[in-house]
């Protein structure tokens, strides 16, 4: 008997005109192939699947069902052929496709589908149904269709949450007690079909997921989302702002780094770990849902070597410095990331580095490294913290800033009624002292804020009002903006100030300033004032005017700005509307008449361009429209 032939498509085929770029988990038949054909070449091929369930009646499928499917991530590419994603729905048999690893396209809600131990084991212990379909053997089955009711489906599978309980209302569109049950009978096997008893079992059998991959499911699953919070208590497990950072093997070398760029992004390094023997590989298996795979990335970041357990200073002051943030800890991690990958010389993407998304993950972290004292220590460690962090005076409200090397908020002060009070960490304590020696040292400065008191960890300075007098106008879809020319010329005679007396300042941006109505303008970070520590070079070259600190290697750098590439420096010609050289030399009473004009047109040609790039986006997205329609029309009339 000869074997149908499975032809790729044509170029000209519209269907492939259809397909997206990158497949998605829900893919479709490519049409003139059938089920037996389809599963036929894929065990010609020896690719590692299983059909994970409601296969009895294969190849027959109900209507509107799909196949899903379990492949192993080397296998992958061999589905692609065969199964496609396509910008419309064909009218082909539907699969949801799940790889080991948890592939970008072949994933659920970000995470591998199963864990990766028990996947792979599924697949490896799968049996051929019917001489044709590869199928999990019945333990296999009763356990993956078990972990797809619980931890995918909760209420909507239509099982109880326990004995006593009622049916979930939800109508499930499978009969999920009734095939468990049977299951559970062939095996032998005790269990109550519940959504809490399989949990149970699942727990009981090494099968339950990770803490952190639970969290991803119960985004979807709210029965989920209670049962972690009654087996795990709440999601800042009493410990507000603690966190663990997972340096990856092929960064091991950055790990003074990470240290580094924590501090950068307001946290506390508190202990280093360094994973190796059996305490790696229960990190390994614990974490991530033991998948430290490529994903997404060019090239594999590795396994865990390091935890750096880290304290969000932001946190140090409770709900009265600021609401707690949900994505604090994971919009760090991306930026460090991002530097991380940035400090690379052979510029490999990967992924170095993970972490914990909330207290409660932290410590399922630290569970892991069999080390009784250490959450004890890091109990200690964030008391002694919390103790640091009191405002001297009566606290009125707390300012909004990024809070990354200091909280600021207005206190009551005896003498001086309200003001403002910059209260620094611990380890900030140098940014304290710049500061604190720009309103001494450079105090005869007319734009360095006043200094009424200062101590240990904090400097008290008057209470400025802000009436926006150094505006010229705001710039859209920008946080700065434009200056007066009489504000660009201040700021001129501040950075040569500055320069001759040897020093510089990072990070000087439209956004510290602030006009006060009796005492004028004035500068109000000097976080990153620093002296040269060799050639003082061109007032053009200064740090102060590049917001960059070229021929500094030793220089204190702001999040943000690089030695390479100084963003946010308020001498850009579009805020001031001159070039830095001749703003920096040409007479104050002369600047008007040349930045007013320059900031004009600069001002236009944002907007034009900015006009210009949504203009260009909804054509893109009307032709995409219009071309979907009309490959619909000519997919139709192919069939």
């Amino acid at each position: 008997m000869t074997r149908p032939s499975l032809r790729f498509p044509a170029r000209g085929d519209v269907r492939g005109l259809l397909r997206r770029r990158r497949d998605k988990t829900r893919r479709y038949l490519r049409p003139g192939v059938t089920l037996e054909a389809l599963f036929d070449e894929l065990n010609r091929r020896g690719v590692r699947y299983a059909v994970l369930r409601w296969f009895e009646t294969l190849p027959s499928v109900g209507p509107g069902e799909d196949v899903d499917i379990l492949v192993a991530d080397e296998d992958l590419p061999h589905l692609r052929p065969f199964l496609r994603s396509y910008l419309v729905p064909l009218e082909t048999q539907k699969f949801d496709v799940y790889s080991v690893g948890g592939l970008p396209g072949s994933d659920f809600l970000a995470v591998p589908y199963l864990t990766s131990e028990f996947a792979s084991g599924l697949l490896d212990r799968a049996v051929l149904r019917r001489g044709r379909y590869r199928v999990p053997n019945d333990q296999d089955h009763f356990d993956s269709l078990a972990y797809h009711a619980v931890y995918h489906k909760g209420e909507k599978s239509g099982l109880p949450e326990n004995a006593a309980a009622e049916p979930a209302a939800a109508q499930a569109e499978h009969d999920y007690a009734g095939v468990l049950g049977a299951l559970a009978e062939r095996l032998g096997l005790s269990v109550s079909v519940t959504l809490e008893g399989l949990d149970s079992y699942l727990a009981d059998a090494g099968l339950r997921p990770p803490l952190d991959t639970l969290d991803k499911l119960s985004a979807t699953n709210p029965w989920l989302r209670a049962r972690l919070e009654k087996l795990w208590g709440p999601a800042d497990a009493g410990m507000p702002g603690l966190a663990v950072f997972v340096l990856r093997e092929r960064a091991q070398h950055l790990l003074g780094r990470l240290r580094t760029e924590l501090a950068r992004e307001g946290f506390e390094p508190l202990e280093t770990v360094q994973l190796s023997g059996d305490r790696a590989q229960r990190v390994a298996t614990g974490v991530r849902g033991g998948n430290w795979g490529q994903g997404p990335w060019p090239v594999g970041g590795g396994d865990p070597v390091a935890y750096v357990v880290a304290y969000d200073l932001s946190r140090s002051l409770g709900e009265q410095a600021a609401p707690a943030n949900r994505l604090r800890v994971n919009d760090a991690k991306l930026a460090i990331r991002e530097r991380l990958l940035a400090s690379q010389e052979d510029g490999a993407t990967f992924n170095p580095l993970h972490s914990s998304d909330d207290p409660r993950q932290a410590l399922d972290y630290l569970a892991l490294l069999d080390d009784p004292g250490i959450v004890t220590r890091m109990r200690r460690s964030i008391a002694e913290i919390r103790e640091q962090m009191a405002f001297p005076y009566p606290l009125v409200e707390v300012l909004s800033s990024l809070q990354r090397r200091a909280v600021t908020a207005v206190v009551r002060h005896p003498e001086y009624g309200e003001c403002v009070c910059k209260l620094f960490y611990p380890g900030s304590h140098r940014f304290l002292e710049r500061e604190v020696r720009a309103r001494t040292q450079f105090a005869a400065l007319p734009e360095v804020p006043a200094l009424l008191e200062s101590g240990p960890n904090y400097l008290i300075t008057r209470r400025y009002s802000d009436t926006g007098a150094h505006i010229r106008r705001t710039l859209p879809g920008l946080r700065h903006v434009q200056l007066t020319p009489r504000t660009s010329a201040a700021m001129a005679r501040l950075a040569r100030a500055l320069h001759e007396r040897g020093s510089y300042l990072l990070d000087l941006s439209t956004q510290n300033l602030l006009t006060d109505e009796v005492d004028g303008l004035k500068v109000i970070d000097w976080e990153f004032l620093q002296d040269f520590s060799g050639h003082r070079p061109l007032i053009d070259e200064s740090p102060t005017v590049l917001g960059r600190a070229d021929g500094e290697p030793d220089a204190d750098m702001p999040v943000g700005a690089s030695f390479s590439e100084g963003r946010g420096t308020l001498f850009r010609p579009l805020y001031t509307g001159v070039p830095r050289a001749l703003l920096l030399r040409v007479p104050a009473r002369v600047l008007p008449f040349l930045a007013e004009p320059g900031m004009v047109v600069l001002h236009g040609a944002r907007l034009l361009r900015r006009a210009a790039r949504r203009s260009a986006v909804r054509v893109r997205h009307g032709g995409k429209q219009s071309l979907k329609a009309a490959l619909t029309v000519l997919l139709v009339r192919s069939d």
